[in-house]
């Protein structure tokens, strides 16, 4: 049956037309990631430690087909590409594999996708099995076409020019060796290799697709013949490997392919045995879920069970995998802390790493966008340090020594001190007062061809993050530092209330043009919702205006969600940049902005505003009443950016899987809808439940100790905490020592 099973963090598709792939990224700590869709449809990539990457084969290239040899039918397990009618088609995509099963002409055919654990290869493991009365002789075909590019290189060099594929019978293999000088590593030759015996084979993809055929008919297998034994380059460089199986009736047999990079054909040569004997057990522990996880929750919204068991926490993870940026990074972490504290940690430290001497710090490192600097990476590294100490206790992790990008190494909490030291700096404000916003701050598409161009965003989020620096260093005892810290943040917050209030709300930016985000322009963009939610969330907003800030965010607020401004710019704007480059509804222009609905959400949570919370989650989280995966097209199981507005396709989406909206989402609900809110001194838990929600339950890792936790909603107004039994005061869990399990339970 289509749907969650919550329990082993699986999602089943029976269905196969969805508008778009629906897909599983599949990875290991090397960060060798496989993308495979619901049709099987594959493509890797490797990420070194600098995270240089390389593309190991290129989309739509990579299939296995299937051939009777007596009638030359063939057909592949999903009925793509060659688009034959296969019956019974299930796939099943978990969180270290997929399998694709499906039957045709009395043959059942499985497939399992997995990636070795600590390896730059990926594992196809094939079952066939002969439901007929007659034995069964037939060709498998496993293809693959070869890229072996996806790093800076001098124009005119890739490994179009600078490879080449050969047959390596030790191996049972088709290796496409790259000689290209600037190639980053020497891990960036490519391989398919079988486990049976090689009938024949194929270097050159041309040759088995043909002139005038494609992959949904390639001439090898239209034309009933075998591979030709070919070998490439400058033209397509391929794998195709051809295998003959006879199967006798009822027969069942299982073999595997493998794809990756390795160092050389020697290295190929000599691991493949090796390879394909702990192939089956890979294959066995993919079932597995991923290590670490730690969260679960039981809700009566049973699509908020689907994507929070499993499925959130594998998508933070993977964003972190693929992001490489200390803006996005810093907020992945912090969502990581949830339930992986030592991966988490890692994803800190190399935001840290990313710095620079004077305070700021990168956008991303593969590339480095330098010289644009961006505004706000640096505030997310004080706001990640700052959520890590609370979650551990661990005030060591701030002497831990760090270098920074341009030589030198300082402690973690003199990385922070130079953030504050590079905000402080005159030349960062504008006439306003208010912090420049440089290239762009977190909006990358709100760049202001203006030098001297302010951010009001800006101007809260170092509020936020200043506040929260000021928290820690009293918590450590720096008194002095944390009293300079609560003087620049009120300082800031009158300069902010003073400039950038128009009365009804805040506005989003000054330039020598004018106003961003203001009632008077005609073109568009009247109001922005990030300057309205983060003016609660950095508690800087005056009691006075809370109830017009209020308004202003609930008029914003559509049955299909939160839009990052509104209305749309009509046309592009040079005072804006970018953003009015995209037509309206347009990811930032005028689309439903999930990631910025998240930070309405938790502005929601901190005011305890219960129903408008949930409401918002409920129109982010996918396949949802205002936003089915039937019209959407996205994966009912992961988040998306943006929902586009525009009429040629409304609500429908771009991308899914890398966005930061994973690590909001997965904040919002854990730490702002069930209110499990790390704190210097312990968890506290400020739960904001909907009248409708009776009971929930959740389960999380706190500093050792595993918490089992169960709400009932008594719809009180206070929170009462029962720990293993016993009442205990407040609403913070105790510090416990003894790692063990502890039931809490929350009357609220």
């Amino acid at each position: 049956m289509e749907g969650f099973d919550v329990k082993k963090g699986t999602y089943t598709i029976e269905e196969r037309e969805k508008g778009k792939d629906w897909g599983n990224f599949l990875f290991n700590e090397c960060s060798y990631i496989l993308y495979v869709s619901h049709l099987g449809d594959t493509n890797s990539k490797f990420l070194n430690r600098e995270a240089v990457q390389v593309t190991v084969n290129a989309p739509q290239s990579s299939f296995i087909y299937i051939r009777d040899e007596k009638t030359k039918k063939y057909w592949d397990v999903a009925g793509y590409p060659t688009m034959v009618p296969v019956k019974r088609y299930r796939c099943v995509h978990g969180q270290k594999f997929t399998e694709i099963s499906s039957a045709y002409e009395g043959i059942d055919c499985r497939i399992t996708y997995a990636v070795a654990p600590s390896d730059t290869y990926e594992i196809r493991q094939v079952t066939l099995k002969n439901k007929t009365a007659r034995p069964r002789d037939l060709s498998v075909f496993a293809t693959t076409a070869f890229d072996l590019n996806g790093y800076a290189q001098p124009v005119y060099y890739s490994a179009v020019t600078t490879s080449a594929t050969e047959y390596l019978a030790e191996a049972n293999a088709v290796y496409n060796g790259l000689l290209n000088p600037y190639k980053p590593h020497k891990r960036c030759n490519g391989f398919i290799a079988s486990e049976l015996p090689v009938f024949a084979y194929d270097g050159n993809y041309e040759k088995f697709i043909g002139t005038l055929g494609n992959i949904t008919k390639p001439k090898i297998l239209q034309s009933g013949g075998d591979c030709t034994g070919s070998t490439a380059t400058v033209r397509t460089r391929g794998g195709i490997l051809q295998n003959k199986i006879v199967l006798a009736p009822k027969e069942e047999k299982t073999f595997h392919y493998i794809i990756g990079l390795c160092d050389g054909k020697q290295e190929l040569i000599s691991a493949c045995k090796e390879i394909f004997e702990q192939a089956p057990l890979i294959i066995k522990k993919s079932r597995s879920s991923l290590s670490g996880y730690t969260l679960r929750t039981g809700c009566p919204e049973k699509r908020i069970e689907g994507v929070m068991n499993f499925w959130a926490e594998k998508q933070v993870r993977f964003c972190s995998l693929g992001k490489k940026a200390v803006r996005d990074n810093a907020q992945l972490g912090m969502a990581m802390l949830n339930y992986d504290v030592k991966s988490a940690k890692a994803v800190i430290d190399e935001c840290v790493a990313h710095q620079y001497s004077d305070g700021h710090a990168v956008l991303t490192w593969y590339p480095y966008l330098e010289p644009n600097i961006y505004s706000d990476p640096s505030m997310w590294l004080i706001l990640a340090v700052c959520e890590y100490v609370k979650e551990t206790g661990d005030t060591k992790y701030l002497h831990k020594q760090i270098a920074y990008l341009d030589g030198g190494k300082d402690s973690v909490y003199e990385h922070l001190k130079k953030a504050v030291a590079w905000y402080d700096l005159p030349e960062n404000y504008g006439e306003h007062g208010l912090p420049r916003i440089h290239h762009a701050d977190w909006n990358d598409a709100l760049n202001i061809p203006d030098e001297k161009a302010e951010s009001v965003f800006m101007g809260m989020g170092i509020c936020w993050a200043y506040g929260e620096l000021a928290a820690l260093a009293r918590f450590i005892g720096d008194i002095p530092f944390a009293e300079v810290l609560e003087l620049r943040k009120t300082a800031l917050a009158k300069t902010v209330n003073e400039t950038s209030y128009n009365g009804e709300y805040y506005v989003r930016a000054f330039s020598k043009y004018g106003v961003v985000g203001d009632r008077s322009d005609e073109n568009g963009g009247k109001i922005y919702v990030n300057p309205q939610s983060w003016a609660i969330l950095a508690d800087i907003v005056p009691a006075e205006r809370l109830a017009s800030v209020l308004g202003a965010i609930d008029g914003m607020e559509t049955k299909e969600g939160i839009p990052l401004c509104s209305p749309p710019y009509a046309a592009y704007d040079e005072r804006v940049g970018r953003m009015s480059g995209m037509l309206p509804g347009v990811y930032e222009n005028g689309g439903i902005y999930n990631h910025a609905g998240c930070f309405k959400i938790m502005a929601d949570c901190k005011l305890h505003r219960a129903e408008q919370a949930v409401g918002t989650f409920l129109k982010i989280l996918p396949d949802g009443e205002s936003n089915p995966s039937r019209l959407t097209t996205t994966e009912p199981y992961v988040f998306t950016n943006c929902y586009l507005k525009h009429p040629s396709v409304d609500m429908q989406v771009g991308f899914s899987w890398q966005t930061g909206t994973s690590a909001w989402g997965l904040k919002c609900y854990y730490e702002g809808i069930l209110g499990l809110r790390r704190t210097y001194e312990g968890l506290k838990i400020e739960p904001v439940l909907p009248d409708s929600w009776k009971s929930v339950s959740a389960e999380r890792v706190y500093r050792g100790n595993r918490l089992v936790i169960r709400y009932r909603n008594e719809q009180s107004g206070t929170v009462r905490l029962i720990v293993d039994g016993e009442p205990v005061e407040g609403n913070t869990v105790p510090a416990f020592s003894d790692s063990g399990t502890h039931i809490v339970e929350v009357c609220c």
